[in-house]
C-alpha cells in the first residue's frame, strides 16, 4: 500500500507539471499573438500617418513648382548685358518692379542709383525728379523685364521693337518732362545724343505731345496704345504703363500666344499677340516736325562705346 501510495503521489506531481507547462506555452502563445496583433496595427497606422504626410508633402512641393513656374515665366534679352536667364533679384531698389523674377541684378543698374550728376542721360542739367522717375521706368523695363522679348526687333537682336505703351502712360511722361531739357531728338540715331553738343531745349520743343515723346525718344521701340480695358479672346489685351499693372496685360499676351487663331498688330516672333487701337497723334498748336517722325520706323544700330545712357 505505502508503495502504490507513493506512485500515485508521484503520478499526480508529473501530471501538475505537465498542466503547468501547457499554462505557460498558452500564456506565451498568447502573447506573441498579442504582439503580432500590436505591430501588424502599428504598421496600419504608420501607412496611414505616411500616407498623410506623402499627399501633404507632395502638395506643397507642388504649389511651390507651379509658383516657382509662374515666377520664372518670361526670357532675357541674349546680348551679354543682361542675366542668362530671369531670377529671383530681393536687393532691386530702383526697379523693384522686376524683383521678384529680373533678368538684371543689383549691379546692372548702379547708374539708375547713382547721384543724378552721374547719371548717363543727364546731359543738359539735372532733370526734375519726376521726370528721372519715368526715364527710369523705361530703362528698367529694358533691363529688367522677363517679358521685354515679346518685342524683338527684327533687324538688331539686343534691341526692341513697337513695345505697346499706354497713351496716358506717353501723356503723364511728356508732361512732367516737357519743361526740362534735352539734345537729342532720337536717343538711337541721334549722334547728338552720345555727347550732347547740340543746344539744349525743352522737351516740349523737342517732341510735340507724349506720342511724338514715346515714338521718337528710342527709335521704333515703343508705339502708343489707346488705354483699353484687359481683353483676351479676338482682341486686345492692353498696353503697357512699365509698373506692376503690367502683369495682367503680360498675361493675356502669354494666353493669345498659345492661341494661334488670335491675331494682332504687334508680332512676337512672326506670331501675332494682341490687337491694339494706335492712339492718335494730339492736335496741338506747336511748331510742325516732319511727319515722318510720327511713324514707326527701323533704325540702323549706331555704335555706342560711351554708352548713350538710353540702355537701348
Amino acid at each position: 500500500m505505502r508503495v502504490l501510495s507513493l506512485l500515485s503521489s508521484t503520478e499526480s506531481e508529473t501530471h501538475r507539471q505537465l498542466m503547468v507547462k501547457h499554462l505557460l506555452q498558452a500564456e506565451r502563445n498568447r502573447k506573441k499573438t498579442d504582439r503580432k496583433k500590436e505591430i501588424k496595427y502599428n504598421l496600419e497606422q504608420n501607412s496611414g500617418d505616411m500616407a498623410i504626410s506623402s499627399a501633404f508633402v507632395f502638395a506643397y512641393w507642388a504649389s511651390f513648382l507651379i509658383a516657382y513656374g509662374w515666377c520664372r515665366e518670361g526670357a532675357c534679352i541674349q546680348d551679354g548685358h543682361h542675366k542668362s536667364m530671369p531670377s529671383p533679384e530681393p536687393n532691386l531698389k530702383e526697379c523693384s518692379t522686376y524683383m521678384e523674377n529680373a533678368c538684371c541684378s543689383e549691379q546692372d543698374i548702379e547708374d539708375l542709383t547713382a547721384s543724378t550728376s552721374s547719371v548717363l542721360w543727364d546731359r543738359c542739367g539735372s532733370l526734375s525728379p519726376v521726370c528721372e522717375t519715368f526715364l527710369k521706368r523705361v530703362i528698367c523695363f529694358y533691363r529688367c523685364s522677363p517679358d521685354a522679348t515679346y518685342w524683338p526687333h527684327p533687324q538688331r537682336g539686343s534691341s526692341l521693337r513697337v513695345v505697346p505703351l499706354c497713351h496716358s502712360f506717353c501723356r503723364d511722361w511728356y508732361e512732367v518732362c516737357k519743361t526740362d531739357l534735352t539734345c537729342a531728338r532720337d536717343w538711337t540715331r541721334d549722334p547728338r545724343g552720345l555727347n550732347c553738343t547740340g543746344s539744349c531745349i525743352p522737351y516740349q520743343q523737342m517732341y510735340q505731345h507724349g506720342r511724338d515723346l514715346c515714338e521718337s525718344l528710342w527709335g521704333d521701340a515703343f508705339m502708343t496704345m489707346e488705354d483699353e480695358a484687359l481683353e483676351v479672346k479676338g482682341r486686345g489685351c492692353g498696353c503697357l504703363n512699365l509698373n506692376a499693372s503690367d502683369r495682367e496685360v503680360i498675361a493675356a499676351l502669354r494666353t493669345q500666344k498659345d492661341d494661334p487663331d488670335e491675331l494682332d498688330t504687334t508680332k512676337h516672333h512672326g506670331n501675332t499677340l494682341c490687337a491694339h487701337t494706335a492712339a492718335p497723334a494730339p492736335q496741338q498748336g506747336q511748331r510742325n516736325y516732319d511727319k515722318s517722325v510720327l511713324h514707326k520706323r527701323s533704325a540702323p544700330a549706331v555704335h555706342d562705346p560711351e554708352g548713350s545712357g538710353s540702355g537701348f
